[in-house]
């Protein structure tokens, strides 16, 4: 793996440098020998393991067209309806106008419940669901909570959205 050189500035933190260079906070910790992931003194210099991830946004943009509703465009998308109201800010779905600009979630969303997806790199795609926390998440899949949170580099582990997806470690 990659490595680049980075030198701690004043308010650092391993997670803000995690999320700088795509990488974990326990991934960092690892390469530099640190026990605590809290303290980081000024000046100290991190070999940081990076990878190359594209900058993907949750969602794309679709300008609507004449004759579109939400329910062709959330079958066209592999939504939901209730996805892309909420993501717009839609609160009556049968007024969308031909011109303006929607965000299309760029993951399939099943409600009420979806169905976990295996990967091949022994994780699992979970989609948040309303009422959803990290805590329940992790219970209901028998993982720490905190593997849940380093290998989403999650610095705000209280921020998290429906039809946000969340990886789970098998």
């Amino acid at each position: 793996m990659d490595t680049v050189i980075y030198v701690v500035k004043q308010g650092d933190t391993l997670c803000d440098i995690a999320k700088k260079f795509n990488t974990t906070v326990n991934m960092i910790a690892r390469y530099n020998g640190i026990i605590d992931t809290g303290m980081l003194e000024n000046d100290r210099v991190l070999r940081i393991p990076v990878t190359v991830v594209p900058d993907l946004k949750p969602y794309q943009e679709y300008t609507i067209q004449d004759g579109d509703t939400l329910f062709k465009l959330a079958e066209q998308f592999g939504t939901t309806v209730e996805a892309l109201a909420k993501l717009n800010g839609i609160e009556d779905t049968n007024e969308i106008w031909a011109g303006n600009i929607l965000k299309i979630p760029v993951f399939p969303v099943t409600l009420p419940m979806p169905k976990p997806e295996n990967n091949d790199d022994g994780t699992v795609k979970y989609i948040v669901q309303e009422g959803d926390t990290l805590w329940k998440i992790a219970k209901r899949f028998n993982v720490p909570l905190a593997d849940i949170i380093n290998l989403n580099r999650l610095c705000n582990p209280d921020l998290i959205y429906p039809e946000q997806v969340i990886m789970i470690p098998e």
